[in-house]
């Protein structure tokens, strides 16, 4: 194997990251009967902004690309949760705007979020979630771009 690393570390690492995305994926679409985990993600996304996300807005928060996130907000939109509006300011910018139904599963999917993050810091040790973020951050580089739900964390934001 490339560079020597076939420990068995290195596979458990990568087979864990991808079971936790399926877990992840599960629990959205546990709660969320007819949406994806992703879905679910973008809903508590775009409710998290203070005003209106534009497409790229929403790519550079999910840390996807247009094209992804075009594709999650396209779903969204055909399933009823959003609209997109001309920009009064600048009618070059498309803007999100939740309907009704995507304001209710958007702020249930932000309150399921919250506890979901409460649990994790109840459970893990802070050190050990440190050290997991660092993991990922690594793993995000290895493969050229960037894991993340929701977008830059605090102590990582971006400053425009």
């Amino acid at each position: 194997m490339a560079g020597g690393h076939n420990e068995s570390v290195y596979y458990r690492v990568f087979d864990d990251a991808l079971a936790l995305s399926e877990k992840i994926e599960q629990m959205g679409r546990k709660r969320f009967d007819e949406l994806t985990g992703r879905q679910v993600m973008f809903l508590a996304m775009i409710r998290s902004f203070e005003e209106r996300p534009s497409l790229g807005d929403m790519a550079r928060k999910a840390r996807c690309s247009h094209q992804n996130a075009k594709t999650v907000l396209a779903a969204l939109h055909k399933k009823g949760f959003l609209d997109f509006r001309l920009d009064e300011r600048d009618q070059r910018i498309l803007r999100i705007h939740l309907t009704e139904k995507g304001e209710s599963v958007g702020a249930r999917a932000l309150e399921e979020l919250d506890k979901l993050i409460d649990r994790i810091g109840e459970n893990i040790d802070h050190n050990a979630a440190e050290a997991f973020a660092d993991v990922i951050a690594e793993l995000s580089e290895a493969f050229g771009g960037t894991f993340s739900a929701m977008g830059e964390s605090q102590d990582r934001a971006e400053t425009s």
